[in-house]
């Protein structure tokens, strides 16, 4: 009966560390998660603070390239941490290119199909500045599938992206037009 029990045991031990193990990478996983969609809720937070701004300045009739940034409330003064970040982050947005153009750029460089992962890598190392994820990346890559500058290619459980030729710019004949 002793050794029943102990097999029983031993069977419920290595139950409960399948269980650990698994419970730790949903962790890990829900935390990658996590981080990316807290970028994302940063940048909307952004986009909607200079949209307040945008709109505030067409509403007093504000000549465009004399839009200003919203103070705090009333009363409330602009702390010097306020004040950095607005300057940092219009020194980001003037010299950065929208991600999805970054994307397809690294897709038309290479020639074979690239994963979300191999383009935020070669990402990464062509752009330091700019915090960058993996879910940040395939949203950007999605957006240029649904703008026809790349394309989607599933391959069992993979997803893989290239970049779409462009079109060539029609070029204009140098030959009179014919009037009829």
């Amino acid at each position: 009966m002793a050794g029943t029990d102990t097999a029983l045991q031993s069977e419920y031990v290595q139950k409960v560390d399948a269980d650990l193990k698994h419970n730790l990478s949903e962790q890990e996983r829900l935390r990658s998660e996590s981080a990316a969609l807290e970028l994302r809720l940063e940048a909307l937070r952004k986009d909607h603070e200079l949209l307040v701004s945008v709109k505030a300045a067409l509403e007093k009739g504000a000549v465009p390239g004399q839009v200003q940034r919203p103070h705090g409330r009333r009363g409330e003064k602009e702390t010097p941490h306020r004040q950095d970040v607005a300057v940092k982050r219009k020194k980001s947005t003037r010299s950065a290119a929208p991600l999805r153009e970054l994307v397809v750029a690294v897709l038309a460089e290479r020639q074979e199909p690239c994963s979300a992962a191999e383009v935020t890598k070669a990402l990464a190392n062509s752009q330091t500045d700019r915090a960058l994820s993996v879910q940040l990346v395939r949203n950007a890559l999605e957006s240029s599938v649904a703008k026809n500058q790349s394309e989607r290619i599933k391959q069992q459980n993979s997803v893989y992206y290239t970049a779409r030729p462009q079109p060539a710019p029609a070029e204009h004949s140098n030959a009179p037009e014919e009037l009829s």
